[in-house]
């Protein structure tokens, strides 16, 4: 049998392995929620609420994005003691990755901030 033949053969058996490693990429380890960007939200979507309201639209926000960020902080320490502190492309295939609402409440977060700002609530607000 010639070389030749004898790496097509292998490539071939390598396919599968490549696509299962492939699919174990797509479930990348959870980010500690410090690491995740906040999604851009409008200040806008706040507007017409007053002072008062925006101060308790703003614990609801901070209270959600603290349970949140301890579930994602726990799902990435899981990942880092699964795989010993080293990054790999295998994570968490089948835990719930917060990181999409985390990445929106602190967008909310920012945004009521910024309308607060933007209607001058002062100290007493704050």
């Amino acid at each position: 049998m010639s070389h030749k033949r004898q790496v097509q053969i292998r490539c071939r058996a390598l396919s599968p392995a490549l696509a299962v490693a492939a699919a174990f990429g797509l479930a990348a380890c959870a980010k500690p929620t410090r690491e995740i960007e906040p999604a851009p939200v409008d200040p806008g979507l706040f507007i017409g609420a007053d002072c008062p309201q925006l101060v308790a639209r703003r614990a609801r926000i901070a209270q959600a994005l603290i349970f949140a960020g301890s579930a994602q902080d726990q799902l990435a320490a899981d990942d880092r003691t699964r795989t010993f502190g080293v990054p790999t492309p295998m994570g968490t295939p089948f835990d719930a990755d917060r990181e999409p609402q985390i990445a929106r409440l602190k967008g909310e977060l920012h945004a009521v901030n910024a309308q607060m700002d933007a209607q001058r609530c002062g100290p007493d607000f704050r």
